[in-house]
């Protein structure tokens, strides 16, 4: 696992660093502060046949070096969801972030200097709920067995991009087949990995709950001034998709009838990956919703 430096939003944010972060893949992040004293991140997992959802933790030393050998975890399909907190959490950073993260309110992905300016800004993830896609009336599915999700709730957590990509995708209505249709349109800028940190009010334990009991199988892991890890989640293709050169199809369609349903015309995204050579699988990157809580991918349906 390599592990890209943190930016400065994140480490100089208060608080005992306990872990660093990293989300990628299929994936819909929402900032939940339903109730002002509990915030924290949730994140979707839809559990699609073409996607492994695996966990990856490297303890370092205080100077920040690797010790041992990295921990691997696939996330059983049966988790419905999964909970990763700490003993001593703080949450002093949210009154200096109450989105969860940097989050501009004029924040525009067309700004040509917003790269250079924003380039963390939470802003870069699409938003399924928001007016770019124009989706009109945006719901949540409850869950069903035919649409499994893993719901992950990150407490005691910061959020931000990593970096934006340095090349244009595409939207385009997915009946039409083709990145340059007649109603596509480009955005360009759009977000890479989703990084984050576990901030600590004193050492402690990093806890892995999940529901079912037991399931997920990851012991506590104990943080200190000496200790701290590398906690990487993925959702990850497993087979390649569409290339019409030199765009990918992206991972925007799997999300409708099994995450959300919209009044609008249903959309692909498709990407240019910035190492196609290595990375051929196009933008599997995490997507945001601008909904209160994801709570309701849980609410159970015959």
């Amino acid at each position: 696992m390599e592990f890209p430096p943190l930016p400065n939003v994140l480490t100089s944010a208060p608080g005992m660093l306990a872990a660093k972060l990293l989300f990628d893949g299929l994936s819909v992040f929402c900032f939940n502060s339903t109730n002002p004293d509990d915030k924290f991140w949730q994140v979707a997992y839809p559990r699609l046949q073409q996607h492994t959802l695996q966990i990856t933790i490297q303890r370092l030393d205080g100077s920040g070096a690797h010790v041992g050998e990295e921990e691997k975890f696939d996330v059983p399909e049966n988790i419905t969801s999964f909970n990763i907190r700490l003993t001593n959490g703080s949450v002093e950073h949210f009154t200096q972030f109450p989105s969860g993260g940097p989050r501009h309110p004029q924040f525009d992905r067309r700004d040509q200097q917003a790269p250079a300016t924003k380039p963390n800004d939470l802003g870069w993830m699409v938003d399924l709920a928001g007016p770019e896609l124009n989706h009109g009336n945006v719901k949540l599915l409850p869950g069903h067995k035919s649409r499994p999700i893993s719901l992950a709730n990150i407490r005691h957590s910061l959020f931000c991009n990593l970096k934006p990509e340095p090349k244009e995708v595409r939207i385009a209505p997915i009946f039409q087949a083709h990145p340059n249709s007649a109603d596509s349109f480009s955005l360009p800028f759009n977000n890479t990995e989703i990084v984050g940190v576990l901030l600590g009010s004193a050492p402690g334990d990093i806890l892995f709950e999940s529901d079912p009991f037991g399931a997920l199988n990851i012991n506590p892991h104990q943080y200190s001034q000496d200790t701290l890890y590398e906690i990487e989640i993925r959702n990850t293709d497993i087979v390649h998709p569409i290339k019409i050169d030199p765009f990918v199809r992206g991972d925007l369609y799997r999300f409708y009838h099994v995450v959300i349903d919209v009044d609008g015309v249903e959309k692909d995204l498709w990407a240019q990956p910035e190492h196609p050579e290595f990375d051929p699988e196009g933008d599997c990157h995490g997507t945001s919703i601008s909904l209160p809580t994801l709570d309701p991918l849980l609410t159970s349906v015959e």
